[in-house]
């Protein structure tokens, strides 16, 4: 009688258990390559501070893929972006999202020294196939009080990532 009582005490958390465990190999497959990223600006919206040495040149990154999450190790000021594939059909592009922060740092902007409390990146991308994807990048300087508004910057480009010198076959 015990183990029968017990069996059914512990039948919800079984269930639980092995309902988590059947989830975590159910992740869609991605093309997306990890590895290193050439980015070039295609169209710049915004570019307060003139953060682009020329209109065509961004920060290259690495990407690595760990199932839904994404990592990014990205050119400026060696920041860390974080971010996942967005959710949605089998038939959506694959589209995903980054965000990443450097608190306290000493920079450049419109030929004049800053101190800023934080530089904020925020990408946005889709998958074109498995050595391309492009999208929106938008990086914002948020300048201490002290500081002049000449400090206060954001850039939006829309971007082109390829893998390789190797961007995807046109259709002809």
């Amino acid at each position: 009688m015990r183990s029968v009582a017990a069996i059914r005490l512990f039948r919800p958390l079984l269930l639980s258990a092995l309902s988590l465990t059947l989830g975590l190999g159910c992740t869609r497959a991605y093309i997306q390559n990890e590895g290193p990223y050439e980015f070039t600006a295609v169209e710049v919206v915004r570019d307060d501070c003139s953060l682009l040495s020329s209109p065509e040149s961004l920060w290259d990154a690495e990407l690595s893929i760990s199932g839904e999450v994404l990592r990014m190790s990205y050119g400026l000021m060696d920041m860390q972006l974080v971010g996942s594939f967005l959710g949605g059909g089998a038939e959506d592009d694959d589209a995903f999202s980054l965000d990443g922060s450097v608190a306290n740092a000493s920079l450049t902007a419109n030929g004049q020294q800053c101190f800023v409390d934080q530089v904020t990146v925020h990408l946005q991308g889709t998958t074109q196939c498995a050595t391309e994807f492009d999208g929106v990048l938008r990086v914002r300087y948020e300048p201490r009080p002290q500081q002049s508004s000449g400090c206060a910057c954001e850039l939006w480009v829309r971007y082109q990532a390829v893998q390789n010198s190797s961007p995807c076959a046109k259709a002809p």
